[in-house]
């Protein structure tokens, strides 16, 4: 778990041993990563309910082939930025 999962833990809907988070907490996820420079390799959307996780992939995509200094931040923002407010998101770092 590196620093930024660590202080947004409490935010977090946990499903599979998996960090879940709102829009808007992705949002800010994502800042942080700028911030401690954080390498973001894929974000992934799911819906969710109380007893059910739905990955979404058409509401994920993946920066893992992204070269080091392209500005995957400012993409990632956009990408979740347009997305309906009832889904859920896991950002996967590296």
């Amino acid at each position: 778990m590196n620093e930024i999962e660590i202080l947004f833990l409490e935010k977090a809907i946990i499903r599979g041993g998996t960090l879940i988070f709102s829009k808007q907490d992705t949002l800010d996820f994502i800042e942080q990563c700028r911030l401690f420079e954080i390498r973001i390799l894929g974000i992934d959307g799911f819906f969710i309910t109380e007893t059910t996780t739905q990955p979404s992939m058409e509401n994920s995509v993946n920066y893992s082939s992204y070269p080091p200094n392209k500005n995957i931040y400012d993409s990632a923002l956009e990408f979740v930025a347009k997305k309906d407010d009832n889904l859920f998101f896991e950002i996967v770092c590296g």
